[in-house]
């Protein structure tokens, strides 16, 4: 039998893919294609179709409202839908499948899932269709009949052989007294051969033996068997069936048999398990959600209680994911995640579970360890998966990813605790270089703890004013002569005294807290250039260190503009140091931000040059005017000769790319002759001075005058 199926998308190019689909399903295949939805409602009015694959996003209507207006007609409820959708949106499946959609597909849809989906759907109609359209012209073998009307058949027996039901009669040894023409359909029987025949001869042999249970059941008991589900096969296809099972009796009120009535509810079992499967699956990647990994956790830790066992609770993150989402874009990040979850599933054991948890974000439960070792090669075998070439549209991916563990029961016996006590790990795990395992220990928590408590430090700082800029000075390679000051945070702990960046900067970076630091910093740079100005002195450029967590908010850069107003800082008075890191996030968000800076004539400086993801293209693309050497390099310039000629090229490319270059981190004199030497425009470092608060910043640029420097702030 030849299948049409209709496909309905609003983009010329989805179409093409699925007509081609299509067409690979073989010659008894033929799809008819429409990119509007309403035309497509026009064209099935006096058309029919086996199969509609709808996308579910259109201008006209969404797929859900399409399916909604089919299933109105008199013949649009059987025919089968699949809804197309991009959207991670539970409300957006439940939407459709409340319309009568009958399943998905994710999109990008592959032509294998298309059509293992396709050919089930059609394969599922075709049986129902031919169970509705089955012959009733056999009159059943069933005694005496009541009032017999056209064709030698009761009215009774025509409306039993019309209903779409299964019914059938057995006696007390299970042989068959009846069975209407819908069932022997089902059976590919007729039914005149099935009257006589045990349900052993008929069914297959599992579900034989559960009917023979359940009437054995009623015929000893004379109790009907309300209320239970079914699943039968015919030609393949599978069916289930909401059954009911009553006592036959004769007219003395003895039970002489059973009567068995049922009826086909596989597309409503399937939108009930869809509804149930959302629930507790992550829709992107098909894997457990955070709910059911929950469930799964507890019996995890109920089981190692009862057997004495041990488990294992791993967390993995992708590293630097957010760049490869924000640079190839959504779609791609979607794709990649997909393929990570295929591969940390097909890495485990049968009694272990994946599941997703997060943006980039997986659990593994690992069941029956005998020792940290075994924990330890998967969390290998992951990473060696996870590390492999990912084919992502036309290019290739790499990856890697962090893992954190727990163990079940050493560490705890809560699943909450054990989730916090990996991520832990985990994070440690980032910290000490990525692409590894770290198991968690008392110690982590130790950290932990000691963290939470200087966040709630910083947010007292922030809120009695505790921070202090103090001011490192850069002067000329040449003349020595103060051209331009690093402005550096300090923080005067009322319990702790005076701490550096160092000590508190990457729980600033966790918890949040650094885009409002680094708005402080920022504001006070400004002001206290207005501060001197007052006093009648012009202070050289003043650099600021933006942090990479700053610029991902969009607003990075009208506050900063919004400061130089706010205090008339004029251009090149103000230098923003951003860190290789941010070069990794190419996006053109970011890439406005920085143009904007240097149009509004605020100067870009790349700090740490040659310590993390130094690139000729960052160079070339970005609006920077100023390259900092990292000190690495500068502390060994006097005995290596490899560090010497590192520098000199970078002062050389620098120079060609019109950018000035500042060396940081000079500590002796052979180290500003070389230096100085080999290209450098400006110098900084302890040889030139430390940094200074700003009443000593006002003594250095005007000795003598100590009673004005206490007007500045």
């Amino acid at each position: 039998m030849h299948a049409r199926i209709v496909i309905v998308d609003d983009r010329s190019t989805n179409l093409r893919i699925y007509a081609q689909f299509v067409a690979m399903m073989g010659p008894n295949f033929t799809s008819v294609c429409f990119q509007s939805a309403s035309k497509a409602l026009e064209w099935l009015e006096t058309e029919t179709a086996d199969l509609l694959i709808v996308d579910y996003r259109m201008p006209e209507m969404t797929g859900a409202d399409f399916i909604r207006r089919f299933r109105s007609r008199p013949d649009g409820h059987a025919t089968p839908a699949i809804i197309i959708t991009a959207r991670q949106d539970r409300e957006v499946r439940i939407a459709a499948l409340d319309a009568g959609a009958t399943d998905f597909l994710q999109s990008p849809v592959t032509d294998k899932e298309f059509r293992e989906r396709a050919i089930l759907l059609i394969a599922q109609h075709r049986k129902r269709v031919e169970l509705e359209n089955r012959p009733t012209n056999s009159s059943p073998s069933s005694g005496s009949g009541t009032r017999s009307i056209g064709a030698g058949k009761s009215m009774l027996e025509q409306i039993i052989d019309t209903t779409p039901i299964l019914i059938n009669a057995t006696d007390r040894n299970g042989k068959i007294l009846f069975i209407n023409s819908y069932q022997s359909a089902l059976l590919g029987q007729d039914m005149d051969s099935l009257v006589g025949k045990s349900i052993a001869d008929v069914f297959e042999p599992h579900l034989a033996q559960r009917e023979e249970r359940r009437n054995a059941i009623i015929v000893d008991g004379a109790q009907s068997i309300p209320n239970y589900e079914e699943v039968y096969h015919s030609d393949g296809v599978q069916l289930t069936f909401h059954c009911n099972k009553s006592p036959l009796h004769n007219k003395d009120g003895q039970v002489i048999g059973v009567l068995t009535s049922a009826v086909d509810i596989t597309a409503r079992k399937f939108a009930e398990e869809h509804r149930a499967h959302l629930a507790l699956h992550d829709m992107l990647t098909g894997l457990p959600n955070r709910a059911l990994l929950a469930e799964n956790m507890r019996q995890t830790i109920e089981e190692c209680a009862a057997s004495n066992s041990k488990a294992a609770l791993l967390l993995v993150d992708l590293d630097r994911f957010k760049v490869i989402n924000d640079t190839r874009g959504h779609q791609a990040g979607d794709m990649l995640l997909r393929q990570v979850a295929e591969r940390i599933n097909g890495a485990l054991d049968s009694n272990e579970i994946a599941a997703r948890i997060g943006g980039d974000e997986f659990a593994v439960i690992i069941r029956n360890i005998e020792s940290p070792d075994d924990v330890s090669h998967k969390c290998l075998s992951l990473l060696g998966q996870i590390g492999k070439p990912y084919s992502i549209g036309d290019s290739d991916q790499l990856i890697g990813a962090s893992i954190g563990i727990a163990l079940i029961p050493d560490d705890s016996d809560s699943a909450d605790e054990l989730l916090r006590l990996a991520d832990l790990a985990m994070y440690e795990a980032k910290t000490s270089g990525r692409n590894r395992h770290c198991f968690f220990s008392p110690k982590l928590n130790q950290i932990a703890q000691f963290n939470a408590g200087v966040e709630a430090d910083l947010r007292s700082a922030l809120e009695n004013d505790e921070f202090v800029l103090e001011y490192q000075p850069i002067v000329d390679a040449t003349t020595s002569e103060l051209t331009g000051l690093e402005a550096l945070l300090r923080w005067q702990h009322p319990q702790r005294g005076r701490l550096m960046p160092s000590d508190f900067m990457r729980v600033a970076n966790d918890s949040g807290l650094i885009g409002r630091i680094g708005s402080w910093v920022i504001g006070t740079a400004c002001r206290q250039i207005a501060e001197f100005r007052e006093q009648g002195i012009e202070l050289p450029h003043i650099a600021v260190n933006v942090s990479p967590r700053q610029f991902q908010s969009n607003n990075m850069c009208d506050e900063i503009l919004a400061e130089t107003r706010k205090y008339d800082i004029q251009p090149g008075q103000l230098v923003v140091e951003i860190t290789e890191e941010l070069l990794l996030d190419q996006s053109q968000a970011l890439m406005d931000q920085l143009h904007a800076l240097r149009n509004s004539g605020i100067e870009l400086s790349i700090d740490d040059f040659g310590t993390g993801y130094s690139s000729l293209q960052y160079l070339r693309d970005l609006p920077a005017n100023r390259l900092k050497i990292d000190q690495t390099f500068i502390s060994r310039i006097e005995s290596s000769s490899v560090d010497r000629a590192i520098i000199s090229t970078i002062a050389h490319l620098a120079h060609a790319l019109d950018m000035r270059v500042v060396a940081e981190g000079v500590e002796t004199e052979t180290q500003h002759m070389l230096l100085r030497a080999a290209g450098c425009d400006e110098l900084q470092g302890y040889l030139f001075g430390r940094a200074l608060s700003v009443g000593q910043l006002y003594d250095r640029i005007v000795p003598g005058k100590g009673s004005q420097k206490r007007q500045l702030k």
